[in-house]
């Protein structure tokens, strides 16, 4: 496995020559609770990255630490920029990537908020510039937002980072103003633009009317739970490495 970063310029040229796909960690800086770290969703990306990697010999890139969170502004910590901003930095990374002979990626993506930005992106890298991008969550699906899940993954991965004796059970909330709230977003059969303060004061996040729970986290639980997506995104990365780019690429018009 190579971490990009720690490499010379000629170094590199060599990787590049021998590689033509790259995993690009993708994440966020947000609250994740009041027992797991800001950094959560890309240090996460960052691990699963670097064990994706290890696994298959694939270089990886530098992760992008900050995303799309605004609907996290309320909590002190978070950090975001705009869609805009964000899929012009991610595209230009792969691009960059690119001109050096990279012509897959697997973008592993630990915050929900970035997918529709990182989809749009992929389709304009397949469609315009001759590059394929599978995008992966960096979670296999869970229980939600600095939930069971999500902290257990942090203990397995780096659990001097989370304070337990901090960790809380959270009830969501069920209504916005008179309105009866479903889901995250929805005043069926309305949807609104949500922020995590409108269903969980304590930034523990899931379903309205749902308890969300982060105290029953443990470090084997994230073993059991992220191990197995280890492999399955290492099978991913090999079927990856393995496909002809040109039959990756979209069809001609007729």
């Amino acid at each position: 496995m190579v971490q990009l970063a720690e490499k010379s310029w000629p170094e590199a040229g060599k990787i590049f020559e021998e590689n033509d796909v790259a995993i690009l960690p993708v994440g966020s800086t947000e609250q994740h609770g009041p027992h797991n770290p800001l950094g959560t969703d890309h240090l996460v990306a960052a691990r699963m990255a670097f064990e994706v990697g290890e696994r298959t010999g694939v270089p990886v890139l530098p992760v992008v630490p900050v995303g799309v969170s605004v609907h996290h502004r309320q909590f002190p910590g978070s950090l975001w920029v705009p869609p805009d901003a964000f899929r012009g930095y991610v595209r230009a990374i792969a691009l960059a990537a690119a001109s050096h002979g990279v012509k897959k990626f697997l973008v592993i993506n630990g915050h929900g908020g970035n997918t529709p930005s990182l989809m749009e992106v992929a389709g304009e890298l397949r469609r315009e510039h001759g590059v394929f991008a599978a995008v992966a969550s960096a979670f296999p699906p869970m229980d939600g937002h600095a939930g069971e899940g999500e902290t257990s993954a942090n203990l397995y991965f780096h659990g001097h980072l989370v304070d337990m004796s901090k960790a809380v059970d959270t009830k969501q909330n069920e209504k916005l103003g008179g309105l009866k709230v479903e889901g995250f977003n929805f005043v069926y059969p309305g949807r609104f633009a949500w922020d995590t303060l409108d269903l969980s004061p304590t930034g523990v996040l899931g379903s309205a009317g749902a308890i969300i729970r982060a105290t029953t986290a443990s470090e084997e639980k994230g073993r059991d739970l992220m191990e197995p997506y280890i492999d399955e995104l290492c099978a991913l990365m090999e079927e990856l490495k393995k496909a002809d780019i040109e039959g990756l690429l979209p069809k001609p018009h007729k």
